[in-house]
């Protein structure tokens, strides 16, 4: 059991990056294309799968006031302990510190989320990786493109504000959540539209990812082990810790720990290339988060046997 979740997590996420990887090595597609593959997925497929997700969430747990704030206590907690570091420690600008702290708090919970959701909690527990989502498309994305804006953007807190919430991968989640809590529902034909384009995000992002690391020298560096010891371990250890605290049990409080044992998104280096900051640091953090993810789901696999 525990053996198939972690395979059906992790076997699309190693086929994808090989692919990418082999084609960038050989030659087969230019590695000078992963802006594009990346400016695709941070732009238009990402936030089309997003808002399809939000719409299609029960409006009583999007309003689950104690839910949010477990999840929103791991990844808000880890968000600022890796911007922290990337000042204090190694003492990076703004810009990278930021970056530095979506690769230690940005689970990849659209791409290994619905497996291991789905194997260790059901179809319930899906909401675990919109409910995460949202919190990060409302609150924490919008600080960090503002926090990269305001390094370069010479019009003022106003405009870095109107740059970050007018991103699709801002505006769409939220409408998406808007309109569920209003009680809207897309017409299966627009529904299955969206979807064509929203489901393309993971397998794009994971070919763009060993696209990028063809060319560049991975290592695991101080940095880099840091990052996602935060990411794997410490930030489940949080959401599990809020929730108990909280009160919550049974599927939400399972659904909501798995989330913080996943890997770093393989949107973080997307974002990273595509804001020029941050970008060979990020792709390493995502390919050791995804190995030692090997190490982290198990753990968490296992606990939710026992809680």
């Amino acid at each position: 059991m525990i053996l198939h979740t972690i395979l059906a997590a992790l076997g699309p996420i190693v086929l994808g990056l090989l692919v990418g990887w082999g084609s960038g090595k050989t030659g087969f597609v230019k590695r000078e294309y992963t802006q594009a593959f990346a400016d695709f997925v941070v732009k238009i497929a990402l936030p089309f799968a997003l808002f399809l997700a939000a719409i299609q969430s029960s409006p009583k747990v999007l309003l689950d006031v104690d839910y949010m704030l477990a999840l929103a206590v791991g990844l808000v907690v880890t968000y600022v302990i890796g911007f922290a570091a990337g000042k204090l420690f190694f003492k990076h600008n703004k810009k990278d510190a930021a970056m530095q702290a979506l690769c230690v708090s940005f689970p990849d919970m659209a791409y290994c989320g619905p497996p291991v959701l789905l194997a260790t909690v059901g179809s319930s527990g899906l909401i675990a990786m919109v409910m995460g989502n949202l919190i990060y498309t409302v609150f924490i994305i919008p600080f960090t493109l503002m926090m990269i804006g305001t390094n370069s953007n010479k019009g003022g807190m106003f405009k870095s504000i109107w740059h970050a919430v007018s991103q699709p991968l801002v505006f769409l989640p939220i409408l998406g959540a808007v309109l569920a809590i209003m009680g809207v529902k897309l017409p299966e034909i627009a529904q299955n539209s969206v979807n064509e384009l929203g489901k393309t995000s993971g397998g794009v992002a994971l070919f763009f990812l060993g696209l990028l690391i063809s060319g560049i020298k991975l290592r695991a560096n101080v940095e880099i082990i840091f990052n996602v010891f935060v990411k794997n371990f410490v930030q489940g250890a949080l959401i599990l810790g809020t929730g108990l605290l909280l009160g919550l049990e049974g599927e939400l409080l399972k659904s909501a720990f798995l989330i913080g044992v996943l890997p770093t998104a393989t949107a973080v280096p997307a974002l990273a290339v595509g804001n020029q900051a941050y970008q060979d640091t990020s792709a390493g953090t995502v390919l050791l988060s995804t190995l030692m993810a090997l190490v982290s789901i198990i753990i968490g696999v296992t606990i939710v046997d026992l809680i």
